[in-house]
Protein backbone atom coordinates (compact mmCIF):
# COMPACT_ATOMS: atom_id res chain seq x y z
CA UNK A 1 0.00 0.00 0.00
CA UNK A 2 1.28 3.04 -1.19
CA UNK A 3 0.69 5.65 2.05
CA UNK A 4 1.74 9.03 0.10
CA UNK A 5 -1.60 8.21 -1.80
CA UNK A 6 -4.15 8.61 0.88
CA UNK A 7 -6.06 11.30 1.86
CA UNK A 8 -4.98 13.53 4.33
CA UNK A 9 -1.35 12.21 3.78
CA UNK A 10 1.27 14.62 3.32
CA UNK A 11 4.61 13.04 2.16
CA UNK A 12 7.99 14.60 3.10
CA UNK A 13 8.59 15.43 -0.85
CA UNK A 14 5.50 16.96 -2.05
CA UNK A 15 5.95 17.99 -5.56
CA UNK A 16 2.57 19.05 -6.37
CA UNK A 17 2.79 22.23 -6.13
CA UNK A 18 5.32 23.95 -8.98
CA UNK A 19 4.63 27.65 -8.12
CA UNK A 20 8.01 28.22 -6.67
CA UNK A 21 9.73 26.46 -9.56
CA UNK A 22 7.51 28.21 -12.14
CA UNK A 23 8.23 31.11 -10.51
CA UNK A 24 11.75 31.15 -10.99
CA UNK A 25 11.42 29.56 -15.04
CA UNK A 26 9.42 33.35 -14.99
CA UNK A 27 12.17 35.43 -13.81
CA UNK A 28 14.59 33.27 -15.83
CA UNK A 29 12.33 33.89 -19.16
CA UNK A 30 11.75 37.64 -18.11
CA UNK A 31 15.77 37.80 -18.25
CA UNK A 32 16.11 36.43 -21.77
CA UNK A 33 13.39 38.37 -22.97
CA UNK A 34 14.82 41.69 -21.72
CA UNK A 35 18.59 40.84 -22.89
CA UNK A 36 16.63 40.03 -26.45
CA UNK A 37 14.90 43.07 -26.91
CA UNK A 38 18.02 45.01 -25.87
CA UNK A 39 20.23 43.23 -28.72
CA UNK A 40 17.18 43.67 -31.24
CA UNK A 41 16.98 47.34 -30.41
CA UNK A 42 20.46 47.42 -31.14
CA UNK A 43 20.45 45.87 -34.37
CA UNK A 44 17.83 47.88 -35.27
CA UNK A 45 19.57 51.40 -34.70
CA UNK A 46 23.15 50.70 -34.16
CA UNK A 47 24.10 54.28 -33.76
CA UNK A 48 24.09 55.47 -30.09
CA UNK A 49 25.27 55.00 -26.69
CA UNK A 50 25.01 51.24 -26.67
CA UNK A 51 28.16 49.94 -25.39
CA UNK A 52 26.94 51.35 -22.35
CA UNK A 53 23.05 49.87 -22.88
CA UNK A 54 24.76 46.48 -23.40
CA UNK A 55 26.89 46.43 -20.34
CA UNK A 56 23.39 47.45 -18.95
CA UNK A 57 21.40 44.97 -19.93
CA UNK A 58 24.03 42.31 -19.26
CA UNK A 59 24.25 43.26 -15.69
CA UNK A 60 20.49 43.26 -15.54
CA UNK A 61 19.90 39.64 -17.14
CA UNK A 62 22.43 38.64 -14.85
CA UNK A 63 20.74 40.05 -12.03
CA UNK A 64 17.66 38.42 -12.91
CA UNK A 65 19.09 35.43 -13.52
CA UNK A 66 20.64 35.70 -9.93
CA UNK A 67 17.25 36.22 -8.47
CA UNK A 68 16.05 33.59 -10.10
CA UNK A 69 18.12 31.30 -8.61
CA UNK A 70 17.27 32.73 -4.92
CA UNK A 71 13.72 31.86 -5.75
CA UNK A 72 14.46 28.39 -6.27
CA UNK A 73 16.48 27.77 -2.98
CA UNK A 74 12.83 30.03 -2.04
CA UNK A 75 14.20 33.40 -0.78
CA UNK A 76 12.12 35.69 0.69
CA UNK A 77 13.87 38.31 -0.28
CA UNK A 78 14.95 37.07 -3.80
CA UNK A 79 11.56 36.80 -4.94
CA UNK A 80 10.16 40.26 -3.22
CA UNK A 81 13.29 42.15 -5.10
CA UNK A 82 12.10 40.56 -8.33
CA UNK A 83 8.77 41.72 -8.15
CA UNK A 84 9.41 45.13 -6.79
CA UNK A 85 12.09 44.78 -10.34
CA UNK A 86 9.84 43.70 -12.66
CA UNK A 87 6.55 45.82 -11.37
CA UNK A 88 9.32 49.15 -11.39
CA UNK A 89 10.55 48.87 -15.02
CA UNK A 90 6.93 48.38 -16.03
CA UNK A 91 6.06 51.29 -14.37
CA UNK A 92 9.05 53.04 -15.79
CA UNK A 93 7.78 52.25 -19.44
CA UNK A 94 4.58 53.25 -18.60
CA UNK A 95 5.14 56.48 -17.04
CA UNK A 96 8.29 57.67 -18.44
CA UNK A 97 8.69 56.64 -21.73
CA UNK A 98 4.31 56.40 -22.08
CA UNK A 99 4.49 53.31 -23.89
CA UNK A 100 2.32 50.04 -23.30
CA UNK A 101 5.20 47.78 -24.82
CA UNK A 102 5.67 44.89 -22.49
CA UNK A 103 2.80 45.45 -20.49
CA UNK A 104 1.59 41.63 -21.04
CA UNK A 105 4.84 39.92 -20.55
CA UNK A 106 4.98 41.90 -16.86
CA UNK A 107 1.65 41.15 -16.26
CA UNK A 108 2.20 37.31 -16.64
CA UNK A 109 5.41 37.03 -14.81
CA UNK A 110 4.28 39.33 -12.22
CA UNK A 111 1.52 36.60 -11.35
CA UNK A 112 3.93 33.43 -11.00
CA UNK A 113 6.02 35.90 -9.17
CA UNK A 114 3.36 36.60 -7.04
CA UNK A 115 2.18 33.04 -6.92
CA UNK A 116 5.73 31.58 -6.11
CA UNK A 117 6.05 34.57 -3.20
CA UNK A 118 2.86 32.96 -1.35
CA UNK A 119 4.42 29.94 -1.56
CA UNK A 120 7.48 30.70 -0.11
CA UNK A 121 5.74 33.26 2.73
CA UNK A 122 3.62 30.00 3.77
CA UNK A 123 6.41 27.67 3.92
CA UNK A 124 8.48 30.17 6.34
CA UNK A 125 5.71 30.89 8.39
CA UNK A 126 5.24 26.89 8.76
CA UNK A 127 2.27 26.32 6.73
Amino acid sequence: MDYSQREGSRSVYDYSDKSIQQAGYAAIVYALISVATTIFAYLRSPSGPWPAMAIGAGFVGGAFCGLAFGIYRKSRIAVVLMLVLVIGLQLYTWFVQRSFSGSILSFIVTGFLLRGAKRIFEEHSGG
